[in-house]
């Protein structure tokens, strides 16, 4: 059972290439296919509803014969009820805290029914054979709301490795999409981000200003008042809103952009799996700075700015016209994701989890 994300595809592939065949129920799939992976719910056209995903899992349980139940983010609850039906080891692989204290506060049924959510948190960590970590913040959280959980931290992966690499040029690219320019910029709009769209295209305004031949990619969740904003600002024809349906555009964006643009989340403070991404494509990566990513994107790894458009436009300038201080920058994060965040880590620890959970000493 499991949500969509990069952590969800690298999980899945690095269980397969362990040889565990794996039967796979989810609201919407989008991975490459694989002989030890079997999808009985999700496609890339229609996502399921939960009701769907979750009598499919019955089905599947009651009428197969399993190992184990891995389950991501909050569909460790209802695993946590099929793992105590069957008698199954439970797997979880934490995207948050549930019961956690937000900056931005949490939502008005969370907070009615507190004790309730707390109570099924636990459960979960109670249940659990293994617990999967992201970060340090999260795996602190957990080890609060439960001190003894078996929490093994397994930070997260970009997602490069884990699809068949397209060696798309700079000129191919840009033909599919009509267009023809010198400079290319990809920004990444996180999901609750502290910076408004406006403000985001007012500092391509200027940027273009400076640098016509320039164009944008975005990748975000609000590109339809974005596309509007854009035309009003008589930039819509070096802006590109790419499908969160088409990954593989995104990637070979990432691998012919000359700068990279990251809005992180506000208000949290888990690391978005999609950074790690951004480090491994070999640009400058410029970022609004956030606490929650300091072991990151350093001085080094980042060019930071301020969450205006002036300061954000600079930093996007000084990347395009310092092509040598761009390299440096972009070197650091392509060796710190070598160095401690590759896949093949990743899936010996996988491997090594699992080996202890159905060969216990």
């Amino acid at each position: 059972m499991c949500g969509e994300s990069v952590r969800t595809v690298a999980m899945l592939n690095a269980l397969a290439d362990a040889g565990h065949h794996v039967d796979l129920v989810a609201p919407h799939v989008h991975l490459p296919s694989h002989s030890y992976i079997r999808v009985l719910s999700g496609n890339d056209d229609k996502p399921c509803c939960r009701a769907t995903v979750y009598r499919r899992c019955l089905h599947a349980v009651g009428r197969g014969s399993y190992d184990a139940i891995h389950a991501i983010d909050q569909a460790v609850f209802f695993a946590t009820q099929l793992s105590r039906w069957k008698k199954l080891p439970l797997v979880y692989d934490a995207a948050q805290c549930f019961t956690r204290k937000r900056e931005g506060g949490t939502s008005k049924f969370r907070t009615l029914f507190s004790k309730h959510y707390r109570r099924i948190e636990r459960n979960a960590l109670d249940r659990a054979s293994i617990i999967f970590s992201p970060c340090s913040a999260l795996t602190l959280d957990l080890h609060t709301m439960e001190k003894e959980a078996p929490v093994l931290q397994l930070e997260d992966v970009p997602v490069q490795p884990l699809y068949a690499r397209q060696d798309i040029g700079k000129t191919d690219l840009l033909k599919s999409f009509g267009k023809r320019r010198d400079s290319v910029v990809v920004c990444c709009v996180l999901p609750k981000d502290t910076v408004s769209f406006r403000t985001l295209l007012m500092a391509v305004r200027k940027v273009i200003d400076v640098v016509p031949e320039t164009l944008f990619f975005f990748k975000g969740n609000r590109c339809d008042p974005a596309k509007k904003m854009a035309t009003n600002l008589d930039i819509i024809d070096q802006c590109i809103f790419l499908s969160d349906q088409k990954p593989e555009t995104f990637l070979s964006a990432l691998n012919i952009a000359d700068a990279i643009l990251l809005l992180p989340q506000g208000g949290d403070h888990y690391i978005h799996p999609q950074v790690y991404t951004l480090l491994h494509a070999g640009a400058p990566l410029v970022t609004i700075h956030n606490k929650a990513y300091d072991e990151l994107l350093t001085e080094k790894t980042t060019v930071r700015v301020l969450s205006n458009s002036e300061s954000i436009a600079e930093g996007l300038l000084r990347v395009i016209k310092e092509p040598l201080f761009s390299q440096a920058i972009a070197t650091e994060g392509q060796q710190l994701v070598a160095a401690r965040y590759t896949y093949s880590s990743f899936k010996h620890k996988v491997r090594m989890a699992y080996h202890s959970l159905f060969n216990p000493e």
